[in-house]
C-alpha cells in the first residue's frame, strides 16, 4: 500500500518557527543518532563557513550536520522561533544546510564558486544530496555513496534570492573535499526501515508507515527536479490539517530533520529518531506548501 504524503535553496519561515534551547535534549523526531550507516563525517556550519575534514575515504558515507553559528548563542539567550536565525534583515542568515557536490576531474571548489559568482552553468558539477537544517543541539544527516574525486561542500541557502548578498555560498560558504580510494572491505548500506518516493509535483509516497523510534529512510526522487525532504512536528493542540491550512502558529512546530536535496532520479538516505505524534512532510522550501501532507507516527507495538 502506498501512503501519499509529501513536496530551492530557501529555508521557510515555518520551518524556522520553533526553536528550543541548546540544552534541550528531548526534541521531537530528533536526528541526533549515535549509530549511523557507513563512515560518519561530522560537518559544523556557521556564518559563513563549514568545518569538515579535507580528505576522506570513498564508500558509504553519512554526513552529519551540526549548527554552531549564531543560532547557538541566540537560543541560549532565550530567543525563540524564526528570530533565532534572523539577522541584518535576513530571516535565514543563521540557518545552514549542506549540499554535497561531485566535481568532474580537473574541476575544483574554487572553479565552482567562480562559476556561481558569474552565473555560469556548471554541467561538470553533480549534486548528490545532503542534510537539511535543524536547530541545535539536534543534528541532521544524509547517507550517500562517494566515489574517489573532488567534491565541494556548499550551502545554497539564499541562492534563489534576487539579492545575491543573502546567498550563503557567495558569502563564502563552500569547502573543498577530496575523496580517495578506500582500503579494506567497503561498508554495506543498511536495509531501510522506510522507502519513500518523491513523485509528481513533489508529493511523497511512503511504502509503509513511519513508526516511533529510529528509522532509516531511503528516499528516491522520481521527478525531473531536485526536491527537499523535510519534516516538522505539528504543534500541540493542533491538527495537521489546521497547520497546513495556515492556522496561526501552525508553522511553529519543531523542525524534525531531513534532507537539503534529493537530486532527480537519485536516492539518498537519512536516519531520524521519531517520537509519536502528527507530522508534516514536504519537499518545497516552505513546509506549508500545497504539496505537503500531514501524517501520524504511531507508537511501536
Amino acid at each position: 500500500m502506498l501512503i501519499g504524503l509529501v513536496g530551492s535553496a530557501v529555508v521557510s519561515f515555518s520551518l524556522l518557527a520553533a526553536a528550543g534551547t541548546p540544552d534541550e535534549e528531548s526534541v521531537s523526531a530528533r536526528a541526533q543518532i549515535d549509530s549511523l550507516p557507513g563512515r560518519v563525517v561530522d560537518v559544523k556550519a556557521g556564518e559563513f563557513y563549514f568545518m569538515a575534514p579535507d580528505t576522506i575515504p570513498a564508500g558509504l558515507t553519512t554526513f552529519r550536520l551540526k549548527q554552531v553559528g549564531m543560532v547557538v548563542d541566540r537560543l541560549r539567550a532565550g530567543v525563540r522561533g524564526r528570530a533565532a536565525a534572523a539577522d541584518k534583515g535576513d530571516a535565514t542568515r543563521g540557518a545552514h544546510m549542506l549540499w554535497v557536490v561531485r566535481l568532474e576531474q580537473g574541476k575544483t571548489a574554487a572553479d565552482y564558486l567562480r562559476a556561481e559568482q558569474s552565473r555560469i552553468p556548471t554541467p561538470w558539477a553533480t549534486h548528490i544530496g545532503g542534510p537539511a537544517f535543524i536547530f541545535p543541539p539536534a543534528t541532521t544527516n544524509a547517507t550517500v555513496n562517494l566515489e574517489p574525486g573532488n567534491y565541494a561542500l556548499v550551502c545554497h541557502i539564499g541562492s534563489a534570492r534576487e539579492d545575491r548578498r543573502r546567498s550563503h555560498l557567495l558569502n563564502g560558504m563552500i569547502r573543498p573535499l577530496t575523496v580517495v580510494a578506500a582500503r579494506g572491505k567497503p561498508a554495506s548500506a543498511p536495509e531501510p526501515d522506510v522507502h519513500a518516493r518523491i513523485t509528481g509535483e513533489g508529493v511523497v509516497e511512503f511504502l509503509t508507515p513511519i513508526v516511533a523510534g529510529r528509522q532509516v529512510i531511503q528516499v528516491k526522487n522520481a521527478t525531473a527536479r531536485r526536491g527537499e525532504f523535510k519534516f516538522k512536528r505539528v504543534p500541540d493542540g493542533m491538527t495537521g490539517k489546521e497547520a497546513l491550512a495556515g492556522k496561526p502558529n501552525g508553522g511553529e512546530g519543531p523542525p524534525a530533520g531531513g534532507l537539503s536535496s534529493v537530486p532527480p532520479g537519485k536516492t539518498v538516505t537519512t536516519t531520524i529518531d521519531f517520537e509519536p505524534g502528527e507530522y508534516i512532510v514536504g519537499t518545497r522550501p516552505s513546509i506549508l506548501h500545497e504539496t505537503s501532507r500531514a501524517f501520524v507516527v504511531a507508537r511501536r507495538r
